[in-house]
């Protein structure tokens, strides 16, 4: 049962924090947008809080370990305190990613709702996938009259995956086929896992003395496009030799040649019902078991229900076109982006492209850049963050056509500019570089025809230009200050003698050039050998320094001044007539007396 109460005030619009990853997959999208629409038809607040997942751990940058760290952190940001419920969408976290949000969940009082995926410690919001994979082998028998059919299923320690075999099994049972374990085959459930799929499912069906099964049905839309490309290099022709059947209905399923037979999962809906399970607990309501969805038969090309026609194409064409422009755009982007960053003076300037590039590219309606204290120290973060305070800066950024920059606003408010009291759902990102945060980003993101992995990209990117120009400032200020020791003499803090080389020229030039006076005052200070001998060096160190400030308090910006050696100090002024030097030199004599 799931009825806790917030301890938010009644009299606000109601909040709801969502944790979620890789918001471009068509699953996340749908969820999201479900989320979306329910919390503005009854007015409550949505903020996302968005991470990557694994696509740089686990896929392909796995000696970058350390992403994770920094990636999760959006999590850690989510100030709970302010919200009055939660929605997990855990579709596609990995396991670091899933026991960070874990922990932080366990902390609050909040209801937390599960949508994506089956966690038994939340309410859950899912597809009834044992019934809706049922109705896929039910419509195989009954439609068409299969008998033969093999199963391509995956971890079974994977919810869906087991319940979709138990879908299936049951199916059988249901209409008096025997169940064989035969006709189960084990596989990841992605592209690859179809020619290996397709090989001991052939080699078994030579064995039954056939050449092909009536159908496979497969655990997902992915398992299935890559058993039909494999099928397609052989010359098997779907649904003609046998049908091949999927699950999800993505984009790529639904635009395909042959279109793939598959149950819609209910995204949209999960998303939708999970803010209305959110709004019934508001109101005092109670739930008290998991809300399942059946999914919708989409009978298409690859069991012969939907007529095999190049329209289809054509549709699938302009998807991939669609989104592979936006892909190459966002790759041209990044590399003008990475220009113009290369070219900027300022950190202001750096922010201000980077709002640029994001406006014009990648698709932010809304973007907003916020630093926080510390960024440029390569910091760590401690499990404390959560409830730490502390002032954020907008160091850039834009809403809609107005930019904006320059804004301090408190970590625990979140969002700046009463953004948190507008209905607009916003979603938040970390910067970070590898496990070192730098801060987050506000964005209102475009969601159609963007491919995961460039977006991703570009996030990575944007941690790696600011880590740069941290690397940059840092040498600067450690060439400045090697220059500094290499011309400076460490006791007074004047030119030494390499210095005064340097700049002699210089002024000379410069003096020839405009005809200018120029003069050189040399200084030596008396009996040095015997204050250091008699009273200690020390004092010898004391009178040094005396000269040296009475030198600089005198200067007006047109003078070098220098300890050319132990007790000798030299003085080079430009645009100096002689009475002026003589003025400058009594100046001096009056201040050492001073002292």
């Amino acid at each position: 049962m799931l009825g806790l109460s917030s301890p938010i005030s009644v009299y606000r619009m109601k909040r709801i924090a969502v944790f979620t990853s890789h918001i471009y997959n068509q699953m996340s999208v749908l969820m999201q947008q479900g989320i979306e629409d329910a919390a503005r038809k009854h007015g409550i607040k949505v903020v996302f809080f968005a991470s990557f997942g694994d696509s740089y751990t686990n896929l392909q940058y796995g000696d970058f370990s350390t992403y994770d760290e920094g990636d999760t952190v959006s999590y850690d940001i989510a100030n709970l305190d302010v919200f009055d419920g939660v929605i997990a969408i855990t579709t596609f976290v990995n396991e670091i990613t899933k026991k960070h949000m874990d922990q932080l969940l366990s902390k609050t009082t909040l209801p937390v709702v599960n949508i994506g995926d089956y966690d038994e410690k939340y309410l859950n919001v899912i597809c009834d996938n044992e019934r809706s994979f049922n109705k896929m082998v039910n419509h195989l028998i009954e439609k068409h009259d299969c008998k033969d059919i093999y199963h391509i299923s995956g971890d079974q320690n994977l919810f869906f995956a087991r319940e979709r075999f138990s879908g299936y099994k049951r199916a059988l049972e249901e209409h008096g086929i025997p169940f064989d374990e035969d006709k189960v085959v084990y596989g990841n459930l992605w592209y690859n896992s179809g020619p290996e799929a397709l090989d001991i499912i052939l080699e078994r069906c030579r064995k039954n003395g056939k050449e092909f099964p009536d159908a496979i049905a497969c655990a997902n839309d992915y398992c299935a496009l890559g058993l039909i490309t494999a099928c397609k290099e052989r010359n098997i022709r779907i649904p003609e030799d046998f049908i091949v059947t999927g699950f999800d209905a993505i984009s790529e399923a639904l635009n395909g040649f042959p279109t793939v037979t598959t149950i819609r999962q209910p995204f949209y809906d999960a998303g939708y019902e999970a803010v209305m399970a959110l709004l019934k607990i508001f109101e005092g309501g109670t739930i008290d078991k998991d809300i399942q969805i059946v999914g919708e038969l989409l009978e298409n090309q690859s069991c012969g229900c939907g007529s095999k026609t190049v329209d289809t194409v054509e549709d699938y064409r302009d998807f991939f076109i669609k989104k592979l422009d936006n892909t190459i755009g966002i790759a041209q982007s990044t590399t003008n982006l990475m220009l113009r960053v290369a070219n900027a003076d300022t950190l202001e300037e750096c922010f201000k492209e980077v709002c640029n590039n994001a406006k014009t590219a990648i698709g932010f309606k809304d973007m907003l850049v916020c630093l926080a204290p510390g960024w440029d120290k390569q910091r760590i973060l401690d499990e404390n963050f959560n409830n730490t305070d502390e002032e954020m800066t907008l160091v850039n950024g834009y809403l809609g056509d107005s930019e904006i920059s320059n804004i301090t606003f408190r970590k625990k408010d979140l969002l700046p500019l009463d953004l948190m009291e507008n209905p607009e759902p916003y979603y938040i990102f970390s910067i970070h570089h590898l496990q070192y945060y730098m801060g987050y980003v506000i964005v209102t993101p475009e969601l159609e025809f963007r491919d995961q992995r460039a977006l991703q990209s570009w996030f990575v990117d944007l941690g790696v230009i600011l880590d740069r120009r941290r690397i940059q400032r840092d040498l600067e200020l450690t060439v400045s200050r090697l220059e500094f020791l290499s011309n400076r003499d460490m006791l007074t803090e004047i030119y030494n003698r390499r210095g005064l080389e340097e700049c002699f020229t210089q002024y000379l030039d410069e003096c020839i050039k405009n005809k200018a006076g120029l003069a050189v005052i040399t200084i030596d200070m008396d009996d040095l050998k015997y204050i250091n001998d008699n009273f200690g060096h020390n004092e010898g160190d004391y009178g040094l320094k005396t000269i040296a400030y009475a030198l600089t308090r005198t200067s007006d910006g047109n003078e070098i001044c220098a300890r050319a050696g132990g007790d000798e100090f030299t003085v080079i002024a430009k645009n100096y007539t002689e009475e002026k030097a003589q003025e400058y030199i009594s100046k001096v004599r009056s201040l050492i007396e001073q002292k």
